[in-house]
């Protein structure tokens, strides 16, 4: 049985940081890509997105291909993605399917902030 996705958002310095817990699948599609008008971009004038998985236990590929979706719009927008909490599993899949030429890994969220800083 798929755990469903819960999601909580924060926004600081033009930073939105969506912490995800439970499944990216056809059933979490519709709540994330609900979240925003992602072909618009991020709201508040924010450049960066955080995407916390580390309360993911599991992306299919309907979930993979939910994240390439969000990223490519972002990326169109000159939003910058990253992700942290991505089990070294999913990181390799990532790096397969090309989800990391629009999204950085890093081991954690401090580990973004700081690449932020430098970027800013």
């Amino acid at each position: 049985m798929e755990a469903e996705l819960r999601i909580r958002k924060r926004v600081a310095e033009g930073i939105v940081i969506l912490e995800l817990e439970g499944d990216l699948s056809r059933n979490s599609e519709e709540t994330l890509l609900s979240l925003y008008e992602w072909e618009q971009g991020l709201e508040q004038g924010a450049s960066y997105l955080i995407l916390n998985l580390a309360g993911v236990s599991y992306i299919n590929s309907l979930g993979i291909a939910v994240l390439i979706r969000i990223v490519r719009s972002l990326s169109r927008k000159g939003c910058q993605t990253f992700a942290c909490g991505v089990t070294p599993h999913y990181q390799k899949l990532f790096r397969m399917v090309g989800l990391t030429d629009y999204l950085m890994i890093f081991p954690d969220e401090y580990s973004i902030r700081s690449r932020i800083e430098q970027l800013r």
